[in-house]
């Protein structure tokens, strides 16, 4: 079991980090950090069934909860401006919850925006624990994005479908030869991970994406 707290986390303008952190209540030295999308947040299901894995299997989570679309501030900002406070709010994430006990497990998982955020975090924050990542629908089209993720070794699951906009099937090949990582590619799903139109295959993409990281988290 496990308990519900919010931690009392800042972001760089000193305004606060809306989250929620599942605490189990036996040992642990896992730690799993989740960082949403754009638009798409921590309580949706691409998101909230990793969640779910991570916990049944012992992890403390900690789910970040911005809504990045809904902020107006963060609206205002020019593309590369976006990156940047996303890649800080992450910082400011991780500098937080790593403190909670002594971890020698990290899972990371990103979606969309957050990947940039995850990509961030695993080249410029030093002496961090062992880590493992999941790229959910990850940038790829991102030069910036893929250099960070070829530049650390690590454990690596790639998601994403080939009717998103961000899909490059040459940059997931060249991924997964450098990380040495695996894949999950879903024929026609969108950025949302949903076959546009089609309730059951969208079922079934969310129910191929869980086996791989049900499979992958081991």
């Amino acid at each position: 079991m496990y308990s519900i707290e919010t931690l009392d986390i800042m972001d760089d303008s000193k305004e606060p980090v809306p989250n929620t952190f599942f605490r189990q209540e036996s040992e642990t030295r896992h730690l799993a950090i989740l960082l949403p999308g754009f638009g798409y947040t921590s309580h949706m299901p691409v998101m909230y069934y990793p969640c779910l894995a991570l916990l049944s299997r012992g992890a403390d989570v900690l789910r970040t909860e911005f809504n990045y679309v809904k902020n107006t501030d963060f609206l205002a900002l020019t593309k590369d401006e976006r990156r940047r406070r996303a890649a800080d709010d992450a910082s400011a994430v991780y500098t937080r919850a790593i403190r909670q006990r002594k971890y020698d497990m990290l899972t990371l998982v990103g979606k969309s925006i957050g990947t940039y955020a995850m990509g961030h975090v695993i080249t410029s924050i030093p002496d961090m624990p062992k880590f493992q990542c999941l790229w959910l629908t990850p940038i790829l089209k991102s030069g910036q994005l893929l250099s960070q993720i070829k530049q650390v070794r690590h454990k690596a699951l790639f998601v994403i479908g080939t009717a998103d906009p961000y899909y490059d099937e040459s940059k997931l090949d060249d991924l997964l030869k450098t990380t040495h990582g695996k894949s999950i590619v879903i024929e026609g799903a969108n950025h949302s991970l949903e076959i546009e139109g089609d309730a059951i295959r969208s079922l079934q993409a969310l129910q191929r994406m869980m086996n791989g990281i049900e499979e992958f988290l081991g």
